[in-house]
């Protein structure tokens, strides 16, 4: 059965505090899982290594010890026979964030790629957060402008990994308003659903395609599934859309989305503590 998979918005908590992590690290077999950690998407060394010591730190943390890290500046690098040995092996993948094109560009098709794909369907949990829970989509956002109306010139879209069929996964997305750039792609793709993550929030996809939200902020969704009309095909680039009829969800903690039925599932709340439970 297909492992679980989390798309998480950035910024996550990364200490054994951190609820999205334990969960993750819950899934994978607690202090026994194994793990592998791909660092690509990172491009300044600095930021890698102090990413590096966080996650290691935060998954020792959590008890685990079996966290190698690993690093590709080329697509050779991708069938490396310890990386992929290491794959064999793993409960879980994590990849941390950075460029999502350059984690497309290097990963895409390759041997890598591959292995993860064919070891998710076999049940390995799967994670990664800002760029690397970008390239989990089948149409990417690749680069684009924040604090802009739904502009095309705002979005620039490639393809991801489409591990998550039919979805579009942006991230940091209130804090850095990324509102207006995940209704372009939309518009652009009105059969695809939009997913914008705030940081330290997350969600966890199952096998049954339900996605519930974990982490302190919210999940926002956008379904073309009812527009009515829009202008994106005539419009300049530089000039805003017009649309109609877009629906608009945003969930929080324990909230779940049917992702076969568009649909939302409320928490079940306890009337004592009115807190959801998960």
């Amino acid at each position: 059965m297909r492992g679980s998979l989390f798309a998480i918005g950035g910024r996550e908590v990364r200490s054994s505090d951190g609820e999205i992590l334990t969960r993750f690290v819950e899934r994978c077999g607690g202090a026994d899982a194994r793990l592998v950690v791909i660092s690509t998407a990172s491009v300044d060394p600095e930021k890698t290594e102090k990413a590096v010591a966080e996650y290691t730190a935060a998954f020792g943390g959590l008890g685990v010890a079996d966290a190698p890290f690993f690093h590709q500046q080329r697509r050779s690098d991708a069938a490396r026979p310890e990386l992929l040995g290491a794959l064999d092996r793993a409960d879980g993948v994590f990849f941390i964030g950075g460029n999502q094109l350059r984690l497309a560009t290097l990963l895409g098709g390759s041997a890598l790629e591959a292995r993860i794909r064919e070891r998710h369907q076999q049940g390995m949990h799967l994670a990664g957060t800002s760029a690397g829970a970008a390239v989990f989509s089948a149409v990417m956002i690749a680069r684009g402008r924040a604090r802009s109306a739904a502009r095309l010139a705002a979005t620039r879209m490639s393809p991801g990994f489409g591990i998550v069929p039919g979805v579009i996964i942006d991230h940091h997305f209130r804090e850095r308003d990324r509102f207006g750039r995940l209704i372009a792609a939309v518009l652009c793709n009105p059969s695809m659903l939009g997913f914008g993550l705030d940081e330290d929030t997350a969600f966890e996809l199952d096998a049954d395609n339900r996605a519930t939200v974990i982490g302190s902020g919210s999940l926002t969704i956008v379904d073309a599934a009812q527009l009515e009309v829009t202008n994106v095909d005539v419009v300049p680039e530089e000039t805003p859309a017009a649309f109609a009829g877009m629906r608009l969800h945003v969930l929080t903690q324990g909230w779940i989305y049917d992702l076969e039925t568009r649909s939302v599932v409320p928490p079940v709340v306890e009337l004592s503590s009115r807190k959801p439970v998960l």
